[in-house]
């Protein structure tokens, strides 16, 4: 029952890969977004006929408010942060479901 125990590994690596992907994008969402922000603010005022340089320093300056609204709200980065951990939870506790299957593939050899 070889292929059993292939079946189950390759699975069991899928299901790591799948959760460690979905993990990296949430947190790399977390960096992303506030510079997404700011480019997008400075294309808006560039748009609008403002010198880049001071398009720049108005994203910065929004950038920075959005900053001092989330760290006014510690509840929301707790929970956002939290979430990310409890997704990663999540995927440790799906990969560790497929270990009695491995056992039983390797004890009916």
């Amino acid at each position: 029952m070889k292929i059993n125990l292939i079946l189950a590994k390759f699975f069991k690596f899928v299901t790591y890969v799948l959760f460690m992907f979905m993990t990296l994008v949430y947190f790399g969402m977390l960096v992303v977004l506030p510079l997404d922000l700011m480019t997008q603010v400075i294309r808006i005022f560039a748009g609008l006929g403002f010198p880049t340089a001071l398009a720049a320093m108005i994203g910065m300056a929004a950038l920075g408010y959005v900053g001092l609204q989330v760290y006014r709200m510690p509840q929301l980065y707790q929970l956002v942060l939290e979430i990310g951990l409890q997704l990663l939870a999540f995927g440790r506790e799906q990969v560790k479901r497929f270990e009695p299957l491995i056992e039983e593939a390797q004890s009916s050899r």
